[in-house]
């Protein structure tokens, strides 16, 4: 919790961002009626974004501070909730800390934390690695309430984000490769779960959502525009994504260690190792096709994977004769990961100044503005930032829907 504070405590001068304004905007005419409106829908389908904007936009009175500090709030416990699943998962209290650390100062997925509008990887995450742990916990007491619980955890990862569909996988691999491993909880036949209706409750959701978020999707811009396709760029965007998470160069021989090391993590590594590297394959899929380049917030989940599998990799130092190594070891991959996200998230801060500085130069211009006013647009900043940005921070300044600011030209 400390190391969150001290990577993301600069956050908080941060202004909002982007279609933070759009977010904020409409959440001013959020009724829950709009949650299954599902003909006038053409983006992403994520009612609980929508709840959570409806609800703390008044309730933290538009205050970015206390926004970003909601989102380190975040952040901070699904940190939290990593430590309990790491714990279980390698069986070790040490481990789960080493995993939930090196998460905790993951210096690649800043913007899922720094950018409001990006909180959907992060409550997605955290539903999502409750299922898993619930999930696990339910296998090993045969509790029906973390039963419950897990399937309902995992019905609200799918409504906060569409990545969230990778859980289901990511439950089949916690199963066989965690839960599984000791010899007497070995079924006889196939190696997979021989009793695959525990996830028909799983499937079931995950059928119910796909129909209709695919149906929605299909409306969206970045379908319909091509901004979501195949092609060699899915290569190039995992391995870029990959180096992005251990701060590396992206150069040949990065990209042939990546392959090798993957490849040869997934044939000789044990269930923990594989079930990692699994996870972060997995979380990084549903992002490769994007064809506009590798975007920070994408990597929250996929960071998960990767802290499992470092701290997997520094626990062969788990002797006694080499803890103080351990202790080194895990202080140096830490201390150069916050290092790096610290600075990434001044930077942020800094990128989001650009909004207070325009809004204040246009209230100078305009003055007060009636409703329904129509105003030209400021030429320079139309150069560097989308029309619809721009109109709805028009908007959030002036506090009024109404007002608008010309399509650019």
């Amino acid at each position: 919790m400390v190391a969150v504070v001290i990577v993301y405590h600069n956050a908080l001068s941060a202004y909002f961002f982007d279609d933070d304004f759009q977010w904020l905007v409409t959440s001013w005419a959020f009724h829950p009626g709009q949650l299954v409106a599902f003909g006038s829908m053409s983006h992403f389908y994520r009612p609980v974004i929508d709840v959570y904007f409806g609800a703390m936009t008044p309730l933290l009175g538009g205050s970015p501070l206390l926004f970003h500090a909601a989102s380190i709030v975040l952040h901070t416990a699904t940190v939290l909730v990593l430590f309990a699943l790491a714990t279980r998962i390698g069986g070790d209290r040490v481990f789960g800390f080493v995993a939930a650390l090196f998460f905790a100062v993951q210096p690649s997925d800043i913007d899922a934390v720094a950018w409001v509008g990006a909180l959907a990887e992060t409550i997605g995450a955290l539903f999502g690695c409750l299922s898993v742990l619930w999930f696990l916990r339910w296998r090993d007491s045969g509790q029906r309430r973390f039963r419950m619980l897990s399937v309902t955890a995992f019905a609200l990862a799918l409504l906060t984000h569409e990545s969230s569909v990778v859980f289901l996988p990511v439950l089949l691999l916690s199963d066989w490769l965690i839960w599984r491993p000791e010899p007497w909880r070995r079924p006889k036949g196939p190696p997979f779960p021989a009793d695959w209706r525990i996830f028909a409750p799983y499937a079931v959701l995950i059928a119910l959502y796909l129909a209709l978020d695919l149906w929605i999707n299909s409306r969206n811009y970045v379908v319909s525009q091509g901004y979501y396709t195949f092609g060699f760029h899915i290569i190039t965007n995992a391995l870029n994504y990959i180096v992005g998470l251990y701060v590396g160069r992206r150069d040949a021989l990065n990209y042939v260690v990546i392959v090798v090391g993957v490849i040869a993590l997934l044939v000789r590594g044990n269930g923990r190792v594989r079930f990692a590297t699994c996870w972060m394959l997995l979380a990084l899929a549903p992002f490769l096709s994007f064809n506009w380049g590798n975007t920070s917030r994408y990597l929250y989940q996929p960071a998960i994977g990767f802290s499992l599998l470092l701290a997997e990799a520094v626990m062969l130092l788990n002797r006694p004769r080499y803890r103080p190594v351990l202790a080194v070891v895990v202080a140096a991959i830490a201390i150069r990961f916050g290092v790096f996200a610290n600075s990434n998230v001044r930077d942020f801060a800094m990128r989001t100044q650009v909004y207070p500085e325009y809004l204040a130069k246009f209230r100078r211009a305009h003055g007060d503005l009636a409703s329904y006013s129509v105003v030209e647009p400021d030429a320079e900043f139309a150069k560097l930032h989308p029309h619809q940005f721009a109109n709805a921070a028009v908007q959030w300044a002036y506090r009024d829907p109404t007002i608008q600011i010309r399509p650019y030209k």
